[in-house]
């Protein structure tokens, strides 16, 4: 049945449901329909394009770097060509002009001449700077974009090589601030003055120069950082007084300035509550005012007198050395009695800046042949490294916050953490001197380097890829590349070192032909070249092959850019033209003692000094110049047994000198050359005490044998086959030639 009067249709809900009470307030759907919806406003093309470089940017790994460079540069010269644009975007847009660019020139991409687009893109960012200095100057309000456009400008006048030009517009920009500025902009610019002032401008293909700076500019340096820890001081910024104290002890090293080292080192540890104090430390401390008031006959005796404690000194901890390093599954140090301090924090820049001071002290106790300071040190550094002291790991960015209270912050790019994490390795492997062990730990520290290395360069995925900043440059990338293959090379020299030392001369060529091919691979052997031609004499010296040994000393002296012997005692070269000549000093003089006339029944410590020809005499001049007191270890010692050596007929004098080596190698614990002293000691005693001439050839011969200590068995399961007789027996021999002689003269005293 139809119904008469027939519901009306239920229209459909278009509108919100509004849940709470305040829906009545609302006006009826009908006027809220006939509304536009609510839709964003259109950037202005200018703004639109100035941000696009940011939102384009790429880190210098991906794929794509160069686009992102293309476009950006393409949106800002666009933006440029706009009419009727204020001054502050078009400073910007030059400032953002000059920053692209500069990333630009700085990737190399200009230089290959691939990219068209990248044409006269040095003389685009000059123009850059000075459009943006020039608008910055007229508006005081672009007060920031101008100190900015300075720091920009001087680091392009850097890296074009105008080095005078760049540290004067610093300087300029230095002392134009005020008070009103903020203090992170100041800290910046002196940061930057401070890195002009103590490297040399990167080369075009991006491989980092390591010249050290001239006196002059070391000391215009040495004054920036005293300026620049003045004024954290003032404003109360104590992360910039200890950066500025860590700035400090790594320019005087790099400067080779040893002298200085100390005193910088111990205020920065203190600075940074690092405070390192062992027994021994303490027990020497105790002993200095008994030494003062002792009588001079009793001081004159000592001096000269090799006692059986100056034979045995350290010995328990040499044994404790070795039983640690028998226990060793990974490359850890040993544990030493004093405790071990940490950082004072836990922030990103503290950690860092801990990090850099504990290797810059290993490195400086090493040189000055401190075995217990380094080593301290080197186990610190190890539990920092073990605990997290690289903030996401060693492919992190190295990019590190300085905390300004009540200002913007800095961020700051440190050594890379994929450096600091190989540099461990290394500075590990340099400081452990002692090849007398089981298991080396020389030997122990370059073998999990250069693991490390092989697996971040030739891992199963692939090399690792670096993560830099996103305002880093291929350049950046190239500079830590570089630096991770110039570890890879030191840490094959130690191996090589090492080698020679045990008198494992298979390994040792093994090693010399890997370490040649991965020089000339990745073209650094120029680099290379003075330190492979002294391990190539060590090499055929331990060989006895004296006539190849003389040639690559002084191939090595000349590469490392030593003059002739005659031109002056100390006329250029450094630690290996030292070593170089060195090494051939005692060669010739142990050749000459070998091709003089049988000794008569005289005993030798009565006989003549040993008579040199006037080649031979200069070239010991030239040794005795360069192995200094204040020449990094163990050149000093090296000098006392030349002397000692040309000094036969004062006996006296000899024994006083063989002594002074024979505590500088004990400090430095430096066992490969200490044996050697022991032997020279040893045969001066054999005539007129030969009961402690045995013992100190026994020391020497156990000395001998210790370097070439095979690893104890490890038990397998059962069942399982013996080790075979090859793996037992490697490098089982130690130093031959050294107890070939003592064997001889243990014959020798017997039948006395």
């Amino acid at each position: 049945m139809d119904d008469i009067n027939p519901r009306p249709q239920k229209r459909q809900r278009t509108d919100h449901i509004v849940d709470n009470a305040e829906s009545s307030s609302l006006p009826p759907p009908s006027s809220t329909s006939s509304q536009p919806p609510s839709t964003f406003r259109p950037l202005p093309p200018p703004v639109l394009l100035l941000a696009l470089p940011a939102l384009l940017a790429l880190p210098p790994s991906h794929e794509h770097y160069s686009l992102s460079l293309f476009l950006s540069l393409r949106a800002l010269r666009t933006c440029l060509e706009l009419k009727t644009l204020t001054p502050d975007v078009e400073c910007q847009a030059w400032t953002g002009l000059a920053e692209v660019g500069l990333r630009v020139i700085n990737s190399g991409l200009a230089a290959t001449g691939e990219h068209a687009w990248t044409n006269g893109i040095e003389a685009e960012v000059e123009k850059a700077i000075g459009k943006g200095l020039l608008i910055a100057q007229k508006h005081p309000s672009l007060r920031a974009l101008r100190h900015h456009l300075s720091l920009l400008n001087a680091q392009f006048a850097f890296q074009s090589n105008n080095t005078k030009y760049a540290r004067a517009l610093l300087r300029r920009l230095i002392a134009s601030f005020m008070s009103s500025d903020p203090p992170s902009v100041v800290y910046v610019a002196h940061l930057a003055l401070i890195t002009h002032l103590t490297s040399a401008p990167p080369p075009a293909h991006g491989v980092s120069n390591s010249g050290a700076p001239s006196a002059p500019e070391l000391q215009a340096a040495l004054t920036a950082i005293t300026a620049l820890a003045s004024l954290a001081t003032r404003n109360g910024h104590s992360a910039i007084e200890d950066l500025a104290a860590v700035l400090r002890v790594r320019v005087l090293v790099g400067a080779g300035q040893w002298d200085l080292v100390g005193d910088a080192l111990s205020y920065a540890e203190k600075a940074m509550q690092l405070v390192f104090q062992t027994r021994e430390e303490n027990l020497v401390k105790g002993q200095e005012g008994e030494k003062a008031i002792q009588d001079t006959a009793a001081a004159l005796m000592r001096s000269y007198s090799i006692t059986a404690q100056d034979v045995h000194t350290s010995a328990s901890s040499e044994s404790q050395s070795q039983s640690n390093s028998d226990a060793i599954t990974t490359p850890s140090p040993a544990k030493e009695t004093s405790s071990v301090p940490g950082p004072k924090a836990t922030d990103t820049l503290t950690l860092a800046l801990t990090t850099h001071l504990l290797i810059l002290g290993v490195i400086f106790h090493t040189h000055a042949g401190r075995a217990r300071a380094a080593d301290i040190r080197l186990t610190a550094l190890h539990t920092l490294m073990d605990g997290g002291a690289l903030v996401g790991g060693a492919n992190s960015d190295g990019l590190v916050e300085i905390p300004l209270p009540g200002h913007d912050s800095i961020f700051l790019q440190v050594t890379h953490p994929h450096i600091l994490f190989l540099l461990t390795f290394l500075v590990s492997a340099v400081a452990k001197r002692d090849p007398v062990s089981r298991r080396p730990k020389k030997r122990v520290f370059a073998e999990c380097g250069l693991v490390q290395c092989r697996d971040n360069r030739l891992g199963k995925e692939g090399s690792v890829k670096i993560n830099v900043p996103l305002w880093a440059s291929c350049g950046d990338v190239t500079v830590v590349e570089q630096n991770a293959l110039r570890i890879e090379a030191d840490l094959l020299c130690e191996l090589v070192t090492v080698s020679i030392q045990r008198s494992n001369f298979e390994a040792a060529e093994s090693h010399f032909a890997t370490l040649i091919a991965h020089t000339r691979t990745h073209d650094i052997f120029s680099a290379y070249a003075a330190r492979i031609a002294l391990l190539h004499a060590h090499l055929a010296h331990a060989l006895g092959d004296t006539e190849r040994a003389g040639t690559s000393y002084r191939v090595a002296a000349h590469l490392d850019g030593a003059g002739p012997v005659a031109s002056g005692p100390t006329s250029g070269g450094g630690f290996i033209s030292a070593a170089a000549r060195a090494g051939e000093a005692l060669l010739r003089i142990g050749l000459s003692a070998s091709q003089s006339p049988p000794a008569s029944s005289v005993p030798p410590a009565a006989q003549a000094s040993v008579q040199l020809d006037p080649s031979i005499a200069s070239l010991v001049k030239d040794a005795l110049a360069r192995c200094s007191s204040g020449a990094s270890a163990p050149l000093p010692a090296l000098g006392e047994l030349i002397s000692a050596a040309l000094a036969r007929s004062h006996i006296i004098r000899s024994k006083s000198l063989l002594k002074h080596a024979l505590e500088l190698l004990s400090a430095a614990a430096d066992n490969h050359l200490r044996a050697l002293v022991l032997a020279v000691v040893g045969a001066q005693y054999v005539y007129t005490a030969p009961a402690h001439a045995m013992e100190v050839l026994a020391v020497c011969e156990t000395l001998g044998a210790g370097m070439g200590a095979n690893p104890k068995k490890q038990e397998g399961p059962e069942g399982a086959a013996p080790p075979s007789a090859e793996t037992q027996s490697k490098d089982g021999v130690g130093n031959a030639p050294l107890r070939l002689w003592v064997g001889e003269r243990f014959l020798g005293t017997c039948f006395c």
